[in-house]
């Protein structure tokens, strides 16, 4: 029938994988019917790493065939029911050929299951715009349902002689995996006289598992409406709708919430339209969106804000300049500099404190506040209106400061040196730490410091000092994901703080199942995270106990959260993949089970035996070193008698790319 050229490399239903092949160029003949072009492209396919191709070729274009003198033949290759079988119900929805040459016409041609030499009904066809020298891919107008059967994928082509259309590989080939037609007839694409021919044709079949068409609804009608102010930081209820008459419902919602710029995924399953976030920290901005999904497609909603309450255990301390009563004078000029002056130039409300150059002078003028009571060894803030009017090249700095001594030392605030404009108005806020002891002494000063007095006033208003008794706990949540529980918090500041323990009930008495160490004395942000593993199924509160390092303690809101279990066997896609060169293989066992699972080549050739033994029931998972393989395309199965009787396999899939 036909001669073919090449060295031999066989492929069955894999991914892509570059492959160097050194061949000798020849003709390929059918009574001088068919001609190679004797060219070496060498390109290689697209990559579709979010789902199944199916071929028998290397996804390297070798060479193209064509008729001698022209004419038309189709090519086709064959994917047998025993590969099918797996794919039922899913769709083929992409067709991936080599064109070399480009034919008048090129017609996209996929066949049902016939006879084992010929295909069955046409189940797909459509003429085909393709690129010359190029893989060419096709995305079917309406995908083609996988029912199990055998499927025929290829293409018909006519053109004109001295061309050649069909692009193909060095094989070797498969029997039965590729044919070619012309005259009527279907015929193996293998060498009648040999038996032999080292070709495959350059298609690929896309498989896809659909979903419903996108898209889904927008999530709208958040509650609190977006930019809410006030929230309690108890009771809140985050609800929305997920769309109105006529879109399509969600199989799925995922729930993100979390501080502004800190959201997390808080929850994931079955269609819902509200989530408590449980008691939430106070005067604190939070975000929160919404995302339906589908098999096909996520719609996201916008991300939406709100912001909690003040702590009714703030403590501000405000300066309103009605007068300087509060204030003393203490560089070498007195109060005729300063004054509660009846303009609000910074921004607030009248009266603002002023200061001037009248009479004029050069050097230290500064006004000291009487004493502040605060907290030691606590985060707090603080905040100003100011405006500095400029006149013409001042040299000098103006600094707000606070002290702990009566002025020997000072912490600076805020500092504006030798301004070259106008300053402000505007707001200024910051936050400080108290020391350790003395914090009852506080004094603001506020200090100008030059030699020059090329500027007009500058003017303060609405200085506060505010405090909060530290609120050690902020944020606590528990979610469940198969027999772990997540717990997560976090505290704004530590005071003294040995650690957490972890307690349990499950109706009953609290149990104690784990503790995590404290930051002792801390004022930045610290998050927490506790993994309570093999818990079997049932409803479970936790809570924290928060223990003092000089033994005291206070407990935390409890959280409740439901935990299923497993109740299935499952082998889940290796991550990630592809890989270079260590993987990650998770499974579920629904019972005790002996397992084995081994990693094959595509030739079938087992390479790797990662399990051996009997394994307990829950999640399970097992890390693969591929460092002593070449790359390519690989299979792992999993293989499970559990002691209930029960039986399971399942294969899948990874790459691994060096």
């Amino acid at each position: 029938m036909i001669k073919s050229f090449r060295s031999a490399l066989l492929w069955s239903m894999v991914l892509f994988l570059s492959v160097t092949i050194f061949a000798q160029e020849k003709t390929i003949l059918d009574g001088k019917t068919f001609t190679a072009a004797n060219k070496s492209n060498n390109l290689q396919s697209p990559i579709n790493t979010e789902a199944t191709t199916l071929r028998w070729d290397s996804g390297v274009n070798d060479d193209a065939i064509g008729l001698t003198n022209g004419g038309t033949f189709e090519v086709s290759a064959s994917f047998p029911a025993s590969m099918m079988g797996a794919y039922a119900g899913q769709s083929l929805t992409q067709v991936i050929i080599y064109i070399n040459d480009i034919p008048s016409p090129c017609v996209l041609k996929i066949y049902d299951q016939g006879t084992p030499t010929a295909p069955g009904t046409l189940l797909y066809s459509e003429t085909l715009n393709v690129t010359a020298t190029s893989w060419n891919t096709i995305t079917l107008a309406t995908p083609v349902t996988i029912t199990g059967n055998d499927i025929w994928v290829g293409y018909e082509v006519t053109h004109t002689g001295g061309t050649y259309p069909a692009g193909c590989d060095a094989g070797p080939a498969v029997l039965n995996g590729d044919w070619i037609k012309f005259s009527g007839t279907w015929q193996r694409l293998i060498d009648a006289s040999s038996g032999q021919l080292n070709v495959n044709w350059n298609i690929a079949a896309v498989v896809e598992q659909l979903g419903p068409p996108c898209p889904v609804q927008t999530p709208a009608n958040p509650t609190p409406a977006n930019n809410t102010v006030d929230v309690p930081i108890t009771g809140v209820n985050l609800s929305w709708s997920n769309g109105g008459p006529g879109t399509v419902p969600p199989n799925q919602v995922e729930v993100f919430f979390g501080p502004a710029g800190n959201m997390v995924s808080v929850y994931s399953g079955a269609p819902v339209t509200q989530w408590s976030p449980g008691t939430l920290n106070y005067f604190t901005n939070y975000q929160w969106k919404v995302v339906n999904k589908i098999d096909t497609c996520d719609i996201s909603s916008s991300t939406w804000a709100f912001k909690t309450i003040q702590d009714p255990n703030y403590v501000e301390h405000c300066e309103p300049f009605a007068d300087l009563s509060n204030w003393t004078i203490v560089g070498p000029l007195g109060l005729t500099n300063w004054t509660a002056s009846a303009t609000a130039n910074a921004g607030g409300t009248a009266p603002e404190l002023r200061m001037g150059w009248s009479p004029s002078f050069t050097g230290v003028s500064l006004i000291r506040s009487n004493a502040i009571p605060l907290v030691n060894n606590t985060v707090s803030t603080f905040s100003f209106n100011f405006f500095l009017d400029y006149y013409a090249a001042p040299s000098g700095t103006v600094t707000v400061g606070i002290t702990y001594d009566g002025g020997t030392t000072e912490d600076v605030l805020f500092l504006a040196v030798d301004p070259t404009a106008n300053v402000g108005p505007t707001l200024i806020e910051g936050s400080f730490t108290t020391p350790a002891t003395g914090s009852e002494n506080a004094q603001l000063q506020i200090t100008y410091n030059g030699y020059t007095f090329n500027i007009d006033y500058i003017y303060w208003d609405n200085l506060c000092i505010g405090q909060v008794i530290p609120v050690e706990l902020t944020f606590f949540t528990a979610k469940s994901d198969n027999n772990t529980v997540t717990l997560n918090w976090t505290t704004a500041t530590e005071l003294n703080n040995s650690g957490f323990q972890i307690e349990r009930s499950n109706g009953g008495e609290y149990q104690s199942v784990g503790f995590i160490a404290g930051h002792g004395t801390s004022t930045s942000t610290n998050n927490y995270v506790y993994l309570d593993q093999n818990v079997e199924a049932g409803t479970y509160t936790y809570r924290l106990k928060q223990i003092d390092l000089d033994g005291s303690f206070e407990y935390s809101n409890a959280v409740e959260v439901e935990v299923l279990g497993l109740r299935e066997y499952t082998l889940g896609q290796n991550y990630p993949n592809p890989f270079n060169p260590s993987t990650t293989i998770n499974f579920s066992l629904a019972v005790d089970s002996k397992v084995s699972l081994k990693v094959f080549n595509v030739l079938g050739q087992e390479v790797a035996s990662l399990l051996n033994g009997q394994m307990s029931a829950g999640s399970q998972k097992v890390s693969f070193d591929a460092s002593s393989l070449n790359s390519g395309v690989y299979f792992y199965r999993l293989e499970a008698d559990g002691i209930d009787g029960q039986k399971f396999s399942s294969t899948k899939k990874m790459i691994l790319t060096k």
